[in-house]
């Protein structure tokens, strides 16, 4: 048995670049048949500072997509926390897991300086982290030795995000490979996702499972 989950989910509610509220989208993904997604709402600093509040404030408004697609989910549809993080060096995203909401309102996340800079706190709280969208334009790769993995399939189709070479990159330095939609609004690319081996009840299930390899993926390029 397996639990197909979308890794890579943005709201309106909480991302300014999402088109969709959660309502559509938990309806959406139930109708395509999965057991569950991971809202990866934009942790960084031009999306959390346009909230205007406290750090505490501004961490409330990033929950809110995630709450809202959490009030719909029951037994056979999860909804699990993650983020799409963005450092203050460049414009390289990381999709995190493995944390609650205790995590985000601990220490300013939006704000943390660099990859190296986070790491430690990741390694330190169990989180996986992998690279989004490796190869769009401004992106840099980062070494297989810094991330747990990186995005091979990314369904966003208004950007090229050159899932071929990302595959064929993953294979060549050993990366874990990761797949998500990237889901803002219409699905112009058939959804990704990947299969979990065992149930997910929460991001720190996610974190474990992709860690330790104990899931395959949905939609992969070769």
């Amino acid at each position: 048995m397996s639990f197909l989950f979308d890794t890579h989910i943005h709201t309106k509610e909480s991302s300014a670049c999402g088109e969709v509220r959660a309502a559509d989208i938990v309806a959406r993904y139930k109708s395509l048949g999965y057991d569950g997604i991971i809202v990866t709402d934009h942790m960084q600093k031009k999306g959390i500072d346009r909230f205007g509040g406290t750090y505490e404030e501004n961490i409330g408004c990033f929950l809110k997509g995630y709450h809202a697609c959490k009030a719909l989910a029951d037994e056979k549809f999860k909804v699990i926390l993650g983020m799409e993080i963005r450092f203050l060096e460049n414009d390289n995203d990381y999709l995190v897991y493995g944390f609650d909401e205790d995590f985000l309102y601990s220490r300013d996340l939006a704000h943390i300086p660099t990859l190296e800079d986070f790491m430690p706190i990741a390694k330190e709280n169990g989180l996986a982290v992998f690279q989004a969208h490796p190869f769009r334009n401004d992106m840099v790769i980062m070494p297989p030795d810094i991330v747990d993995g990186i995005e091979v399939y990314n369904g966003h189709g208004n950007h090229d995000s050159r899932n071929d070479i990302a595959w064929h990159w993953a294979e060549k330095f050993g990366f874990r490979k990761l797949s998500g939609s990237d889901f803002h609004g219409v699905l112009t690319m058939e959804p990704g996702g990947v299969y979990f081996e065992d149930e997910i009840n929460d991001s720190k299930d996610v974190a474990k499972a992709l860690l330790s390899n104990k899931y395959s993926l949905k939609v992969f390029t070769e």
